[in-house]
């Protein structure tokens, strides 16, 4: 059952409305990959989050649908690459559905280590993820993953998606830690 703001039940949510909701909240921008025999699919996300410090486990949701599901359904291996501001164009050659085969054979991959799934190597950084729970949940599965390998790749500012569109970062005010006055107790 859907509430509004007032307390009152039986509101139904509006498809349209619940995505414009969520867009004003700002978002990293990942590609997930994985690999099963010859084959590669990856997909844009920016549902990624870390789970647990201890033991390191990361999630991430996708469509039922996607083929990057069912991948890392076969193989029990993904990698997470975090992208750059310079990475706009890849994050939507990725967020289409369908077969990347020739756009990955022109991008620069490296290999992980225990799973040999491809993640990008001009990333911020990447997470090797050995599948620990699939969690079917609506349209979407929640993918939890163990991370067994990571790494820093390079400087740089990160992709960040807001109000359906890519942004940059820019450095808060320097009194950025003080409220408002209007704000203020």
């Amino acid at each position: 059952m859907c509430y509004d703001g007032n307390g009152n039940e039986g509101m139904q949510v509006d498809v349209g409305t619940f995505r414009d909701t969520l867009a004003q909240y700002a978002t990293g921008v990942t590609i997930v990959l994985s690999r099963y025999g010859p084959i590669t699919h990856g997909m844009t996300v920016n549902s990624f989050t870390s789970v647990s410090l201890n033991p390191p486990m990361v999630l991430f949701c996708a469509e039922n649908q996607a083929d990057t599901l069912r991948t890392i359904q076969q193989a029990g291996y993904f990698t997470v690459s975090i992208l750059s501001d310079q990475h706009a164009w890849l994050s939507q050659r990725f967020a289409v559905a369908g077969s990347h085969a020739e756009l990955l054979s022109h991008l620069k991959l490296g290999q992980s280590p225990t799973g040999g799934v491809p993640f990008l190597q001009d990333a911020l950084a990447y997470l090797e993820c050995r599948v620990q729970n699939l969690i079917p949940a609506g349209d979407h599965h929640i993918i939890l993953g163990l991370v067994e390998h990571l790494g820093r790749l390079r400087e740089g500012t990160p992709l960040i998606y807001f109000d359906h569109r890519y942004r940059q970062l820019a450095p808060a005010p320097a009194d950025s830690s003080e409220a408002p006055r209007d704000h203020r107790p």
